[in-house]
């Protein structure tokens, strides 16, 4: 059966073309199984189709809708980056406890700049959500908390539920010796697999919470100017800390394990993602 790939797809989309994509899927892969690359092509497309319905993509959108849509698919993308960047911190901890002194001048001038770039780039996103406070007042006092408490309801549930996971994970970890904390445990290990899953969970949902506000504030062309430069800022340094942390993994490991270029992927990816969503505002302010 082939109706899972469906989910790859927004729900008003499954509901419209749903039954038509499996009927084709099924025809085409005359009883026997749909090949790989054809799953591939499907959920891209239906990825993509959630980029559209969420207002990430699309140029059928006037010039300040597309600016719009180009700022928050970098804010998409900084999330996304943030979740690589977690995974990082985790795998780099106590690097230098298993680095050589003589073998660490690379590497820690390539740490710093992972450093320096996630600040710098924090930065910019909260400058960002400054520049929307009186928009955003506004927005909740016409009665907008109608129209996205669900999301900030759901976000803030999956986040509760993740502290009070991670503290209960915590106080576990206090009782445990270094190698039962670094899988000798496998109850411990399953217990901080579901942390890591809320804590994506949660990144997600915050960020569908700022996309479904952002899309609804009304905003000037000179705060959407201001927004795109903050958003260029933002892709800048998520290149830097792409490049750092590849320097920084080159220069640790003689052989990188998988869930490092698993993360170092990730960081590609979501550079990528911004900087396409950079230059579609750039080019909408030009239009």
């Amino acid at each position: 059966m082939s109706s899972w790939l469906l989910w790859a797809y927004p729900p008003a989309w499954r509901e419209r073309y749903g039954d038509e994509l499996v009927g084709l899927l099924e025809a085409d892969a005359d009883g026997g199984s749909v090949p790989l690359r054809v799953k591939l092509d499907v959920i891209g497309a239906g990825l993509v189709q959630r980029l559209r319905s969420s207002g990430l993509v699309g140029d059928e959108l006037p010039p300040e809708g597309r600016i719009r849509a180009g700022v928050l698919l970098v804010l998409s993308s900084w999330a996304a980056f943030v979740v690589a960047g977690l995974a990082f911190a985790k795998t780099s901890e106590h690097w230098q406890a298993v680095t050589p002194e003589t073998d660490r001048g690379v590497a820690n001038a390539a740490f710093s700049g992972v450093l320096l770039g996630a600040e710098l780039g924090t930065l910019a996103v909260l400058l960002g959500i400054a520049l929307v406070a009186r928009p955003l007042f506004a927005f909740l006092r016409a009665g907008g908390w109608e129209k996205i408490h669900r999301f900030v309801l759901r976000a803030i549930g999956a986040s509760g539920l993740t502290g009070v996971v991670l503290a209960g994970v915590v106080a576990w970890a206090h009782q445990l010796t270094n190698a039962q904390r670094n899988g000798g445990d496998w109850l411990y290990s399953g217990a901080f697999l579901v942390v890591v899953a809320g804590t994506v969970a949660s990144i997600g949902l915050w960020t569908q919470v700022a996309v479904v506000t952002a899309r609804q504030l009304a905003l000037t062309r000179a705060s959407l100017r201001r927004e795109t430069f903050l958003a260029a800022a933002t892709t800048l340094t998520m290149a830097v800390m792409t490049v750092a942390s590849t320097i920084w993994w080159t220069s640790v490991y003689s052989a990188l394990p998988v869930r490092i270029v698993v993360v170092t992927l990730v960081m590609l990816a979501a550079t990528a993602l911004a900087a396409t969503g950079t230059l579609r505002s750039v080019r909408a302010l030009r239009a």
